[in-house]
């Protein structure tokens, strides 16, 4: 019997005749090169939709030394709909996105390098400078959500992309001031290293500086020091409420607007009202600020713009170009919690 071909697969000179351009502007518009005139992009684009023409993205590879594939690291994927913005940024730009969750470890950083990723945005600060040099001069370049500084500096292959939390929280913390409230908690996010009033974290940094501005004590009793876990958070939370009247807490800061909601759903099991006998803040106005019961007091930045610098960072460090360091300016929002 003789052997029937299946129909021919296109190729990238059957896109180029059917969008009328050369074969090298297929390549350009692929690759997401900018020296293709906007009718050009589209024509080529058109094309390769009514052909059904994927490109062999290993011979793509082996060509450029480029994979095409970023990761975007997260300690808490679940809760982070930011990733999605950049994803969705990079897919647009014929780059395919890795989800994935951090874990505390040397290993982890060497699987990552071992995929060989062309570039890495980090949300996650588990790792100290050494180890993300040590990433970043194995020859994968890193967008870092840089929320502490570091004892030594970052190497030029590592660029930063956050909000400006700093800022962020004095902006809480007047507001509760302004509100008349003087005991304020502050509570880090999940699994957050905290070491005192006198940490490197820039929160921190923005919770002491705001609350020596407002004349407020500061009391280390009112820091949440373990964040294994929500159990110790909560845990941390009860001590601090057991403090006789005029010690313990009447707002809590928290650094995180999940944690804020599962800080709200304790208090409600204790029997405590929010705000009426305690105000909860939260931070980053994530999706479920506005769905809490009371809604969430908490401060936001443009998530739009976020992403931008976020995937554009990416691929102007894959391309070889120099990127600084971006601070995201953060806004109050009023919500009903405190």
């Amino acid at each position: 019997m003789k052997k029937t071909n299946g129909p021919k697969k296109p190729t990238r000179n059957d896109v180029a005749k059917l969008a009328g351009v050369s074969s090298a502007v297929v390549s350009y518009v692929l690759n997401d090169m900018d020296c293709v005139s906007d009718d050009k992009r589209k024509a080529v684009w058109a094309a390769v939709e009514q052909l059904g023409y994927y490109p062999n993205v290993s011979a793509r590879a082996l060509r450029t030394n480029k994979t095409f594939q970023i990761a975007l690291v997260c300690e808490n994927i679940l809760y982070n709909e930011w990733l999605y913005n950049i994803e969705n940024i990079l897919f647009e730009k014929q780059y395919y996105v890795s989800m994935c969750h951090s874990q505390p470890t040397g290993s982890f950083l060497q699987m990552i390098a071992q995929r060989q990723y062309d570039a890495i945005y980090l949300m996650s600060n588990y790792f100290n400078e050494q180890q993300l040099n040590g990433l970043a001069d194995s020859g994968v370049p890193i967008i870092l959500f840089k929320t502490k500084a570091y004892d030594q500096p970052l190497g030029p292959g590592i660029a930063t992309v956050a909000p400006l939390y700093e800022d962020g929280v004095k902006k809480i913390i007047n507001y509760l001031s302004l509100k008349g409230h003087k005991r304020i908690g502050y509570i880090p996010t999940l699994r957050y290293g905290i070491h005192g009033l006198s940490g490197n974290d820039f929160r921190m940094r923005g919770y002491v500086e705001a609350m020596e501005l407002n004349g407020l004590p500061l009391d280390e009793r009112l820091v949440c020091m373990n964040t294994a876990s929500l159990e110790t958070i909560c845990d941390s939370i009860f001590n601090m409420l057991s403090l006789s009247p005029s010690e313990r807490p009447t707002a809590l800061a928290v650094m995180n607007d999940y944690l804020a909601a599962q800080v709200m759903k304790y208090l409600k099991q204790l029997g405590i009202r929010v705000p009426e006998d305690i105000a909860i803040t939260g931070m980053d106005n994530a999706n479920v600020a506005s769905i809490t019961s009371p809604a969430l007091t908490t401060v936001d930045f443009s998530k739009s713009e976020f992403a931008k610098h976020v995937s554009h960072g990416l691929i102007s460090l894959i391309r070889g170009e120099n990127v600084g360091d971006i601070y995201l300016p953060m806004r109050l929002v009023i919500g009903e919690s405190a």
